[in-house]
């Protein structure tokens, strides 16, 4: 992950306290996080979905498809992130292959929670 490079001295950067909720489901958002240190975790409906660590991204949903949040994020322990905006997400997209390979693999990891949690808690019948 050496994309997390130019992250460690990033303008905007936010320390959050452990057990802090660093956005909630259904909540306007306007920011995509890179973890630079602690764990989040996501969850939907009150439910554990993942957990994100060191180099992990959240918000990056709302960020690409202009929508709220579908997830709720909590720092699992003190947190420490990188905040960007739409521009320079996009910018940093175009910029880093490496990076936006990994913001397709998180996506992907996100989509797989998803569908887990969809298999176990939709009934078929419905």
């Amino acid at each position: 992950m050496s994309f997390l490079k130019m992250f460690r001295n990033w303008e905007n950067i936010s320390e959050i306290d452990a057990g802090a909720i660093i956005f909630r489901e259904n909540e306007p958002a306007d920011q995509f996080f890179v973890i630079l240190s602690g764990e989040v975790q996501l969850t939907l409906r009150g439910e554990a979905l993942t957990t994100e660590g060191e180099g992990g991204v959240i918000g990056e949903m709302t960020m690409i498809e202009s929508a709220g949040n579908s997830t709720t994020a909590t720092a699992l322990s003190d947190v420490r992130l990188a905040c960007l905006d739409r521009e320079q997400l996009h910018s940093i997209i175009e910029d880093d292959s490496e990076f936006s390979l990994h913001v397709m693999e998180v996506l992907a990891n996100r989509l797989r929670s998803v569908d887990q949690y969809i298999a176990t808690h939709i009934d078929p019948k419905d």
